[in-house]
């Protein structure tokens, strides 16, 4: 596969922008772990992202194929091993009728397989080692919602998702989104979004203040499930979470017009709200 560089995003000539409207796909995608890692290096993009997958989860994948006219379900584990039920499924007339096919026991740090059937033995391990090495299009989807929450923000201009606002300084992050997914074969499209026009002004501002009004109603209703149970390092990673969202606020202060000081009040109050929840647990306030 010949990956294309990205292509710069071209406006006129002093032409400001509030940043650009985003979307990708990744229809019936499926690349090598191995290649989905050599591209997030070439692209300049963590590459621990593409964590590799644990034996029980790629087992979970490979059930969808070996489910096929039977019924595969966990029966026992133990600290090295799981072990399935695999029940077969016939139709007779007007009933379906259910037969223990046999018993496959999983090793959860090898990946190998073992059951009586020789045959379904060999088509399990064949199908499981698959799934281990290989990633499909919601895996990369995945990693690039990882990458953004950490490198860059995504507010959605629609309640579904999968169409995003990115502010303007996050430009060249997009650039290298955009080179990882030419190279593992998806696709990003983007919108480039002028500054001084209502309607692009309006939205960018709805979009921007709705995607950090549900962030702080997170941090509230996390706040809201704190008890006495509840260990300092969550509620010091509550204040920080509170804290970083507050610099998001003042960050993307330009976008926001009429709509900072509602956010403001609104840290404000989960502020307060997780001050009152430390002196209830601990005794002692803790500055958010």
């Amino acid at each position: 596969m010949i990956a294309s560089a990205p292509l710069p995003v071209s406006v006129g000539a002093g032409t400001r922008l509030l940043g650009e409207v985003i979307a990708w796909a990744c229809p019936g995608l499926s690349v090598p772990h191995t290649t989905l890692v050599a591209a997030l290096e070439d692209a300049d993009l963590d590459p621990a992202v593409a964590r590799e997958l644990a034996p029980r989860h790629a087992f979970a994948r490979a059930c969808r194929v070996l489910s096929d006219q039977r019924i595969i379900r966990p029966v026992a584990e133990d600290a090295t091993t799981l072990k399935f039920q695999f029940t077969s499924e016939s139709r007779e007339g007007d009933r379906f009728e259910y037969t223990l096919e046999t018993m496959l026991t999983l090793d959860k740090q090898t990946g190998s397989v073992t059951c009586e059937l020789g045959g379904l033995a060999t088509l399990a391990q064949e199908e499981l080692d698959r799934c281990i090495a290989v990633r499909n299009g919601s895996d990369v989807t995945r990693i690039v919602q990882k990458l953004f929450e950490r490198q860059a923000d995504l507010f959605a201009i629609r309640p579904g998702g999968g169409c995003y606002f990115v502010p303007q300084r996050h430009a060249e992050f997009i650039d290298k989104i955009q080179e990882l997914l030419n190279r593992v074969g998806g696709r990003l499209l983007r919108f480039p979004v002028p500054a001084g026009t209502s309607e692009g002004d309006r939205s960018v501002t709805q979009a921007v203040a709705d995607g950090l009004a549900a962030v702080v109603a997170e941090h509230r209703h996390a706040v809201s499930q704190f008890g006495d149970d509840t260990r300092a390092d969550t509620l010091e990673r509550a204040a920080e979470k509170i804290r970083s969202t507050k610099f998001k606020v003042q960050a993307y202060a330009e976008y926001l017009t009429g709509e900072k000081e509602r956010l403001d009040r609104a840290l404000a109050t989960a502020e307060l709200e997780l001050r009152k929840k430390v002196e209830q647990i601990a005794g002692e306030p803790v500055t958010a």
